[in-house]
């Protein structure tokens, strides 16, 4: 059996599945203090009357790495940068305890000028004097060679083997340094936190005897081991996200051009599809900002959720951007989308009477009836979702666009059909779908739908190789393997060891796929001195089954 749960922003939603069977669901209010209690308390919401020994798998999907980057309180976190010669160091200045080091790696990976290992205990002791208590440690084509960024973190540990150290050259193989700061930045503030997670869930699963690996979804929407994303953590931004997209995927027949919705109690989220294949980023997601390396799939989240806090401004209605609590009927402070609802009849939940209540002094100031005023608060919210939905498709249509197999050849993006999961989906779907003038799915078990596309999401990995035969090797550095290779390394060959590597982590058969593979000839006078072969594989994110909805 499979469990999967997903930690939204409002509710923890859980599920079982065994052999393409729902077995149980599970949704309890989101603890926003302690995320792992909401976990913990699903699993045992959902095993309550079973065998422990009878689940198979675990997997999470949560919002922990995107709240401690989105709430941009960061702790004090250090930045020791190792740029060579180039752009102006100033560039990357995203952290105010970034230090700057002497040292130089080549684009082909051959250490031109060594550190000043004095500077760096220097740094790295007045950067603790100010309270750093993490620091992140960054060279331009340290994934080519990362001699110089192990030799920094060597000097850190010998000294302060308390600091959290994040390595650039650890978090991705592709070339692009200011992604690859912004990536390895990130990763540094959230990783005490998200370290601190992963102990108190393991701690908890253990005490209610749950002891089966559990996988965390990242954004590419394919799993990972929990305990090895406690070096990652920037790659489950997200997660909550991908959960969605595939709980999609796994529960609609999709086809055409497809808008997917998941209306939540904080946020809506919108993703796209076409002929069934999520639309991508390749070259790394946007977070609060920050341009990172980590691949995902496309998403916009938009403040505008059930329980998003409803005023009067202006004379004009306001949804969002806040949420203030439970929706009004369950006893929240102000009113809410989800309030109207309940009003208009289109939702059977909490005290009829509270939703009343709190929609009365809004119609009044307004001059409406309370019937007219949640029927204006429905529109409103409806046509916030459906101007941001063009917004984006227009944006599309200005722009390179992949999908999660391939490049677009043809980049106007034409809407063809919905999918709305979420809780409040069923009152709303048939109201935003005429709005944009579109057919509507709204899946079975839409309600907890990204549970499920966490529970069946694949596991997957990613990594480049690059080789140098002049210099007699190659190297992967997300794996962190260096090995020597003779003069005749070619293509073919390194298209075999990465494969080889990959599957070597993965636990059963997974379709691996080359996505990048060149190899050109390095040329001094009139001789060809060496090759520069460069790979990178992958095994792509998917689902493991499709469940029967």
């Amino acid at each position: 059996m499979k469990l999967g749960i997903d930690i939204g922003g409002t509710h923890t939603d859980g599920i079982l599945i065994d052999k393409q069977k729902i077995i149980k669901t599970s949704k309890i209010v989101t603890n926003h203090n302690r995320l792992s209690e909401s976990i913990l308390r699903s699993c045992q919401n959902l095993i309550s009357d079973l065998d422990s020994q009878k689940i198979d798998s675990i997997v999470l999907s949560t919002t922990l790495a995107t709240n401690l980057i989105s709430k941009q309180s960061y702790p004090k976190t250090g930045l020791i940068l190792i740029p060579g010669p180039g752009l102006n160091p100033q560039y990357y200045n995203y952290s105010p305890y970034t230090r700057i080091v002497s040292g130089a790696i080549d684009h082909r990976g051959r250490e031109v000028k060594g550190i000043d290992q004095q500077r760096v205990k220097n740094i790295v002791k007045d950067l603790i004097k100010e309270g750093v208590k993490q620091i992140g440690v960054c060279g331009k084509f340290s994934n080519r060679n990362p001699k110089q960024e192990v030799e920094i973190k060597a000097l850190i540990e010998q000294k302060y083997p308390q600091i959290e150290i994040t390595l650039g050259h650890q978090l991705a193989g592709r070339l692009n340094y200011p992604r690859r700061v912004a990536t390895t930045y990130l990763n540094s503030i959230i990783q005490k936190d998200y370290k601190k997670f992963i102990k108190e869930i393991q701690a908890g699963l253990d005490e209610i005897g749950l002891e089966e690996e559990v996988y965390i979804l990242k954004s590419d929407g394919g799993t990972m081991p929990l305990l090895q994303s406690a070096k990652v953590p920037v790659e489950t931004i997200n997660s909550g996200p991908a959960a969605s997209i595939m709980g999609i995927l796994s529960l609609s027949n999709l086809k055409g051009t497809t808008i997917g919705l998941d209306i939540g109690g904080t946020t809506t989220d919108i993703s796209f599809f076409v002929e069934g294949d999520p639309l991508f980023r390749p070259d790394g997601i946007e977070i609060n900002e920050y341009n990172t390396l980590i691949r995902g799939l496309f998403n916009h989240s938009i403040a505008c959720g059930g329980d998003s806090s409803v005023k009067i401004v202006d004379n004009n209605i306001n949804i969002g951007p806040e949420r203030k609590g439970a929706a009004a009927c369950l006893g929240g402070p102000l009113p809410t989308p989800t309030d109207a609802l309940v009003v208009l009849g289109l939702a059977n939940i909490g005290d009829h009477n509270l939703a009343r209540e709190r929609l009365e002094p809004l119609a009044q100031k307004l001059n409406l009836s309370i019937k007219e005023i949640a029927e204006k608060i429905i529109d409103i919210f409806c046509h916030k979702i459906e101007l941001k939905i063009k917004e984006l498709i227009n944006g599309f249509n200005n722009q390179t666009v992949y999908t999660i197999n391939e490049l677009l050849t043809s980049t106007q993006l034409k809407a063809d059909n919905l999918v709305i999961i979420g809780g409040p989906a069923q009152p709303l779907a048939a109201k935003i779908a005429k709005k944009l003038n579109l057919d509507y799915q709204l899946p079975k078990n839409s309600k907890v739908a990204n549970a499920i596309g966490a529970a069946l999401a694949k596991i997957t990995q990613k990594c480049t190789l690059y080789a140098d035969t002049s210099q007699g090797y190659y190297y992967i550095s997300e794996l962190g393997i260096k090995e020597e290779v003779g003069s005749n390394f070619n293509l073919e060959q390194a298209q075999k060891i990465v494969k080889d590597k990959l599957k070597r982590n993965i636990d059963f058969g997974a379709l691996i796929e080359i996505s990048n593979a060149q190899s050109f000839n390095m040329v001094r006078g009139f001789n060809t001195i060496g090759r520069i072969i460069e790979i990178t594989a992958q095994i792509k994110p998917g689902l493991e089954r499709l469940v029967d909805s």
